[in-house]
């Protein structure tokens, strides 16, 4: 009976999934070659050559590394965070001490990713922020960034619809090897692997890190890549398995996701510009769309956005969160910001003109306009576009 309750459960979420269409920002869908290597055998077994039967384990853990390496045009490549958050944590515990200054986008007004960095004894700094740009300020912050003397910099953040001036800010501390920065690059991965936002790693930034399961259409998890062996070495000391020193912020990296990654990485080698270049492409027909039928899209005088986040003007965080769940009521999932992501409706094969149609359907559930059809219009474009595209299809197109 309990297996049964909960069995129900399970169904009535992937029936509320079914017909529906996803704008959250920070989701994506993967194809079904990335989904069968999470369920494959895998997802039993540890890593380790401690433990036996893990040769091929390890060879395939080799080869995703090289697929990412090779993607982000980088020497060094770290997989076995679980997540974007630790290699956030990585960062702290290897590149700063208890105590010391870390300079990021600021999380409640600006947009940044919501770490207590307290908690974790390091004393936050935020960027100096332009709200009307949503981006950072240049003069004011290598100033700041002079006077206050953070050890770690941070550029990125949750909210990051145009790239950060990173190489505008870092370079006028080329000089000067105690500052580390790094780019978060959490929601905009795919992007950067496809070549369509900016190359943290060329422009000034040690450190590239982020979720691989946003805008990078993999499985959840984390990444770090970098061409500097010092920090390399550093980073992989706090997020690699060591038997002989002590196991510190990961003991199982999971090789079922790091199988499931390679195949991911793989996509993007082969389709990742392609799909890169038409999430930014649906950003500004989406956002243009809005606009002409009256819903206040934000940074329209810098043409919307160069991400896959469009962002709606709402005047009360409450009134967001209403729109969100009205649009919910009828099959379009949002985050209660209202912070629109491209990502996944790309990832299913939508384009320009499907951009037109899904504006017109927002701009209904926005001004409160919810048609008997409306919901009937929404099941049929999602359905109409219910497989994943810029993937492999099957194992045999697979250029291993």
């Amino acid at each position: 009976m309990k297996l049964n309750d909960f069995l129900e459960i399970v169904l009535q979420h992937h029936q509320l999934r079914h017909g529906v269409i996803n704008l959250i920002a920070s989701e994506n869908y993967t194809s079904p070659l990335v989904r069968s290597l999470l369920a494959s055998d895998f997802g039993h077994r540890y890593s380790a050559e401690y433990y036996g039967g893990t040769k091929f384990i390890r060879k395939m853990m080799a080869k995703t590394e090289a697929y990412i390496r090779e993607l982000f045009d980088a020497d060094y490549a770290i997989l076995s965070a679980l997540s974007g958050n630790l290699c956030v944590l990585a960062l702290l515990f290897s590149l700063t001490k208890s105590g010391n200054k870390v300079m990021v986008v600021n999380a409640g007004q600006n947009g940044g990713y919501p770490l207590d960095y307290q908690f974790f004894g390091r004393k936050k700094i935020t960027f100096n922020f332009s709200m009307e740009d949503m981006n950072l300020l240049i003069e004011e912050n290598i100033e700041a960034i002079k006077k206050l003397k953070p050890k770690l910099v941070i550029f990125g953040s949750s909210f990051l619809p145009f790239p950060h001036p990173v190489k505008e800010i870092t370079e006028e501390f080329a000089s000067r090897k105690t500052i580390h920065f790094a780019y978060d690059g959490s929601h905009v991965l795919g992007l950067i692997a496809g070549k369509q936002f900016q190359d943290p790693l060329r422009e000034g930034a040690q450190v590239l890190l982020g979720s691989t399961h946003k805008t990078f259409p993999g499985p959840q998890g984390g990444v770090i890549v970098t061409n500097d062996s010092e920090r390399y070495e550093l980073l992989s000391s706090a997020l690699d398995l060591d038997l002989e020193h002590g196991i510190r912020l990961v003991d199982n990296n999971h090789p079922n996701r790091l199988a499931a990654l390679g195949v991911a990485a793989l996509e993007m080698l082969e389709f990742g510009q392609e799909y890169a270049a038409q999430v930014v492409k649906n950003s500004k027909a989406f956002a243009h769309a809005l606009d002409q039928a009256g819903v206040p899209v934000k940074f329209k005088h810098l043409g919307y956005s160069d991400s896959h986040q469009v962002f709606i003007d709402v005047s009360t965080s409450h009134k967001a969160e209403k729109i969100a769940k009205r649009a919910e009521s009828v099959g379009v999932m949002v985050d209660a910001a209202l912070r629109l992501g491209m990502a996944e409706v790309t990832r299913m094969g939508m384009k320009e003109l499907e951009m037109t149609e899904l504006a017109d359907i927002f701009s209904q559930i926005y001004f409160n306009d919810l048609s008997k059809e409306l919901s009937r219009r929404i099941y049929d474009l999602s359905i109409l576009f219910s497989e994943p595209a810029y993937c492999f299809k099957n194992i045999d197109d697979l250029p291993l």
